[in-house]
């Protein structure tokens, strides 16, 4: 290989790592948009998804509208992911969901294991037992309080959006622009007998998701799928944890929530468990 054919790929794996961290840092935005918002959770879903939809709508090129099983199961699982993270952000703490969203990082390893028969060396094993006792000391710091189903909510928005990761290796030839658009677009159409009559929405509100739908949900979540073209999932795993770093502070920042004991003890345990265990490693490209 020349030398200028490896700069010019070490150029685009910079590059993807930035759409991923980019990503990520607008991710990082829901829980101060969530909680301002005094809308049925799954109308904020709906809405904010009609937004990015509507947004990536133009952009879709006519030959790249390609439907398969996995577009399906990336926006069921899409779907679900975003609606359980939140109602998990109006049932618990903005903390409590943006770290339980990622135990992610733990059922994709698994899924790896089952369905591309990828071996779990030992340190992945050390790191999935840190982080399962991580989400314990969460859930059961939570236990007999209130939000206790918004830690359960946010476990399972964990497992849905693990599951979305994973099946976009199956998807690595699907135009980014037209994945964002049908998943969106999708979870509209899947909501809609849920909200049909709670989609009453004040002008302010209608002007933060519409804020939402393009800038922290829509653009994000294309810029992920276009970094995944050249990262591996696992080192795109490690990358995004900077969102739950990050949201729990602009909530803390904007409306003084401050992070229960039980959750900085559990999230710390997830995030130095996840980030040491790749930190220590060489960046992958894909082959």
């Amino acid at each position: 290989m020349s030398i200028a054919r490896e700069i010019t790929i070490d150029q685009a794996d910079r590059r993807a790592r930035l759409f991923i961290l980019s990503a990520a840092t607008l991710w990082s935005l829901a829980g101060v948009f969530i909680k301002s918002i005094a809308l049925n959770p799954l109308a904020i879903v709906f809405y904010r998804s009609l937004f990015a939809a509507l947004f990536f709508a133009p952009l879709v090129r006519v030959r790249s509208r390609k439907f398969s099983a996995p577009l399906f199961v990336s926006a069921v699982s899409y779907t679900a992911a975003v609606s359980a993270f939140v109602a998990a952000n109006k049932l618990t703490s903005a903390a409590n969901a943006i770290v339980l969203q990622y135990t992610a990082p733990i059922f994709v390893f698994i899924f790896a294991r089952f369905l591309f028969r990828e071996k779990i060396s030992r340190p992945n094993l050390l790191a999935l037992a840190a982080c399962t006792l991580g989400v314990g000391i969460i859930y059961f710091g939570s236990a007999g309080e209130r939000d206790i189903q918004g830690v359960g909510v946010a476990l399972f928005s964990g497992l849905c959006f693990a599951i979305f990761m994973t099946n976009l290796r199956f998807l690595t030839d699907t135009d980014a622009r037209w994945l964002t658009f049908a998943n969106n677009a999708a979870c509209c159409v899947l909501l809609l007998p849920w909200v049909a009559g709670a989609l009453a929405i004040e002008t302010a509100d209608a002007a933060i998701l519409l804020v939402m739908g393009i800038v922290q949900l829509g653009i994000p979540y294309f810029l992920f799928s276009k970094g995944l073209e050249k990262i591996p999932l696992q080192e795109a795993s490690l990358i995004v944890l900077v969102e739950p770093v990050l949201n729990p502070i602009w909530v803390a920042a904007a409306y003084g929530e401050v992070p229960a004991a039980a959750t900085l003890a559990g999230g710390a345990l997830i995030l130095a468990s996840l980030g040491a265990r790749y930190v220590r490693q060489p960046p992958e490209t894909k082959s």
